[in-house]
């Protein structure tokens, strides 16, 4: 009787000892998936920033926003048509790409840009030509997912930065 009662308690810290571990496991997959779109969201920021503010700022200093690229035009202008060709941040408008990184999961990477103007505290998305605009960055994959509800619902990772253009006379 001792020995079946050792037997069952050495089966139970056996199944404890493999849940802690498989549990351990999966946390650090999910930090694994988390901090590699992290590193995408924050190079694409990084890619856009080298960029000049606007077309009309690529060669020489834009003095007034009329000569700005209207926010219906954004996007790769003529001639762009792949994202090395691209000069300047609203190039990226619409912009997606998918990353296959060896020995972990598909990250989708999707590009919006836009004018805003601040209101009060808040930031906000017009059409209206500005000295500012916001890029925002998307992440998803298969990979990303809140656990923390039930039932677990996909996630995006969500990347803003503001641009602005000034100049001095």
């Amino acid at each position: 009787m001792l020995t079946i009662l050792a037997l069952v308690l050495m089966g139970r810290m056996v199944i404890t000892i493999n849940t802690t571990m498989l549990d351990a496991g999966f946390t650090k997959d999910i930090a694994e998936y988390r901090i590699t779109a992290t590193s995408l969201g924050t190079s694409m920021l990084e890619q856009t920033s080298a960029m000049a503010f606007d077309e009309a700022s690529v060669d020489s200093g834009a003095t007034s926003t009329s000569v700005l690229t209207t926010a219906a035009s954004f996007g790769p202008d003529a001639g762009e048509s792949s994202e090395t060709d691209y000069d300047d941040i609203d190039d990226y408008h619409n912009y997606s790409k998918v990353d296959s990184l060896e020995h972990s999961a598909i990250f989708k990477t999707k590009v919006s840009v836009s004018y805003i103007t601040i209101s009060g505290s808040n930031v906000v998305t017009t059409t209206t030509k500005s000295f500012s605009k916001q890029v925002t960055v998307d992440i998803t994959s298969d990979y990303l997912v809140n656990y923390s509800v039930t039932p677990a619902v996909p996630e995006t990772l969500r990347f803003k930065q503001i641009f602005s253009y000034w100049y001095f006379r």
